[in-house]
């Protein structure tokens, strides 16, 4: 009748799977940039729920680091981008048999992967308390995350420079 736990991490898995396949499928075949970041931002908060939802108890504060970093990087990059290049215009190469070789390239790098690591044992993380993870981060990087924290900051105050220059 009611929900368990495990039956909501398999739900919340199902739904951000389906969620980040379908972004990144449209970031694949995205002709607009714009929707393409959008896409990606998307693609970053479905990964970071997935990373959460191993083991939250252990990943919630990477997953909130990877929303940080990459997610929000990686969106003011290239929204600087399509700031910086608005008039630019590419024109589209098409190669037929560019499909048969990314298929046969990604056929490739899975057999690789899965016989390189098919003789690995899986073993569970250890669950780290998180405050005990936290003051550790607090103590030992704090440099790094000033140092990433002052270049995000700087990097959105260039996209707003740069957008409002219009």
């Amino acid at each position: 009748m009611f929900l368990t736990q495990t039956d909501l991490q398999d739900t919340i898995f199902l739904v951000f799977s389906v969620t980040a396949l379908a972004s990144a499928l449209f970031i694949v075949n995205s002709k607009n940039v714009f929707y393409a970041a959008v896409s990606l931002a998307f693609l970053g908060l479905s990964i970071a729920v997935l990373i959460a939802d191993l083991n939250p108890a252990a990943y919630s504060l990477y997953s909130v680091f990877h929303i940080i970093l990459y997610v929000g990087a990686t969106v003011v990059f290239l929204s600087v981008s399509l700031v910086m290049f608005r008039g630019l215009e590419v024109r589209e190469i098409r190669t037929p048999w560019a499909p048969v070789i990314s298929l046969l390239a990604a056929v490739a790098f899975f057999s690789v992967l899965v016989l390189s690591t098919s003789s690995i044992a899986i073993s569970a993380p250890p669950s780290p308390d998180l405050q005990t993870l936290g003051e550790r981060m607090i103590s030992q990087y704090w440099f790094p995350a000033i140092v990433l924290i002052v270049g995000l900051l700087t990097t959105m105050i260039e996209a707003i420079a740069l957008a409002r220059r219009d």
